[in-house]
């Protein structure tokens, strides 16, 4: 990272070493969703594929988690999740990294992809995701708070810059964004996608309300396409259409 300018010099304030954090929302969502609520929640008792989940160190009270090939599965509304995830995976790559069309068809996309069902009381861990680049997570449905309960079901993202407090007056406790420090909290509408660098360590608080909090990740890494997967044998999107 360099911070000469290639343009003349002008004083001012810049920001430096910022975090991506991209939202957006599948459009229509609100049929679509109700759809793939109904077959997440038989596919928890009848999975189409393996019905083993790959041991994980994060602990998961309360949470169903599925293997870890979702976005493979031979279903239209998954195919439909995937293309539509995958593809803002794309739009960000080459927003961030200035990359241009013949630049991204040399690019292949790599993933693992999951959904989670969490019963009340149900959480993640601390965590975050090493050997990938980008983490997603979508919102089928945020489950519907108890009264009060306003931290249930956070996602939550811990700030990497450990040191960022170790003095506080009133020089520095109140920065406005984007130069703040702390934890960021994210209350997750139904549609919703967030996407995140794998680094960021992140959890899920307790979810405390009616009816059943699901969410589908994933995590993607990226390879050029005469490269191997970090994954002998893994299977790949062809391209991400970052559209």
């Amino acid at each position: 990272m360099a911070l000469t300018p290639s343009a003349p010099f002008t004083p001012g304030l810049e920001p430096v070493f910022a975090i991506p954090f991209y939202r957006t929302h599948f459009p229509r969502a609100g049929l679509f969703n109700h759809t793939l609520k109904e077959k997440l929640i038989l596919w928890e008792s009848h999975p189409p594929g393996p019905s083993h989940t790959r041991p994980s160190p994060v602990r998961k009270p309360g949470v169903y988690e599925s293997t870890f090939d979702f976005f493979h599965w031979e279903d239209p509304e998954v195919q439909s999740l995937a293309r539509f995830c995958l593809n803002q995976v794309g739009y960000l790559v080459q927003t961030l990294n200035a990359y241009s069309a013949p630049e991204m068809a040399e690019l292949r996309f790599y993933h693992h992809s999951w959904f989670h069902l969490t019963q009340r009381g149900g959480y993640t861990s601390f965590h975050n995701h090493p050997m990938a680049s980008w983490s997603g997570v979508y919102c089928v449905d945020p489950g519907t708070p108890d009264p009060g309960a306003s931290q249930s079901g956070l996602l939550r993202f811990m700030d990497p810059r450990s040191h960022s407090s170790m003095f506080l007056d009133p020089g520095n406790s109140y920065l406005v964004s984007p130069y703040g420090f702390g934890v960021l909290e994210h209350h997750f509408e139904a549609g919703e996608l967030v996407l995140f660098p794998s680094y960021l360590y992140h959890e899920v608080s307790p979810f405390q309300g009616q009816d059943i909090r699901i969410t589908v990740a994933f995590n993607v890494w990226v390879r050029y396409q005469d490269e191997p997967p970090l994954e002998p044998g893994l299977r790949r999107t062809v391209a991400a259409n970052p559209g």
